[in-house]
């Protein structure tokens, strides 16, 4: 079971674009957040992000994840 806390996480990561900001954002550390969003990774069986040198971008759309789930 995923706790809702990652969602929430993953969520302002997702919008944020950036590991960085998403954790000044949270007022948690850039690697906290990184670690929590590979544990959602692990707990979906799923990579959710394509990192690169500039941030960041989801790899699937809701479709794409409900017909993986």
């Amino acid at each position: 079971m995923v706790d809702l806390e990652l969602y929430r996480i993953f969520t302002i990561v997702a919008n944020e674009k950036n590991i960085t900001k998403a954790s000044e954002k949270l007022n948690i550390s850039q690697p906290a957040v990184t670690k929590h969003i590979k544990n959602l990774e692990n707990a979906l069986e799923l990579r959710l992000f394509n990192r690169t040198n500039h941030g960041i971008c989801l790899l699937y759309t809701s479709d794409a994840a409900d017909d993986k789930a």
